[in-house]
């Protein structure tokens, strides 16, 4: 099981250089979240998307193909995105997949994910400490950062993590991101997508 990715040379900033919490500001504003989803539950489109949080193509594609599907189908109401973290990588996403469990208990799932990937460091080199988690949760828009600690060491973010990894053998997904969309016309399954146009069209 492998990540589509390539390695990562950016830094770990420090707690108080957290950076993408004003872009996910812009970009979450007036869309419902809910656990690791974010729109309109009613949505005729589910987009399930398998992510590492170590994977840089992953981050590539929260930069370069999530914004256009956020900004299009999920705020006119066509499609619902959710999150779907898995651990392929190593201990750093087991990590990183737990901090995002327990953000979506308050329902700041994608966000906290967007978020995460800004910061993102090099595979496997503990990149994911607990300065920079915190940090990130302090910067995630509406997260009582202290639930969200004491969420970490729950069963209930553990619990789901195994339903993602049950969802991703029952859907025969082995790589990421891989991106499931399902709806009236049917279901497609998109690894590695390349660009925002491969998405919007499924």
């Amino acid at each position: 099981v492998v990540s589509i990715s390539g390695g990562d040379s950016s830094s770990e900033p420090t707690a108080s250089e957290i950076r993408g919490a004003d872009a996910v500001v812009t970009l979450t504003k007036g869309v419902p979240q809910a656990g690791f989803a974010i729109g309109k539950a009613g949505a005729p489109v589910t987009v399930r998307e398998f992510i590492d949080p170590q994977c840089p193509v992953c981050k590539s594609a929260s930069e370069d193909i999530i914004p256009a599907v956020i900004t299009g189908p999920v705020k006119d109401g066509t499609a619902r995105l959710i999150i779907e973290p898995l651990t392929f990588l190593g201990p750093d996403s087991s990590t990183a997949a737990i901090a995002i469990a327990a953000a979506a208990e308050q329902d700041r799932g994608f966000a906290f994910t967007e978020i995460l990937y800004a910061n993102q460091g090099e595979e496997n080199k503990g990149w994911v400490t607990e300065d920079l988690l915190t940090g990130i949760a302090g910067s995630t828009p509406g997260l009582d950062v202290a639930a969200w600690n004491a969420a970490r060491s729950g069963d209930t973010s553990g619990d789901e993590l195994f339903a993602v990894a049950d969802r991703a053998t029952a859907n025969g997904v082995n790589a990421t991101p891989t991106f499931i969309i399902t709806g009236p016309g049917g279901k497609e399954v998109i690894a590695g997508a390349k660009d925002a146009d491969e998405v919007l069209a499924a």
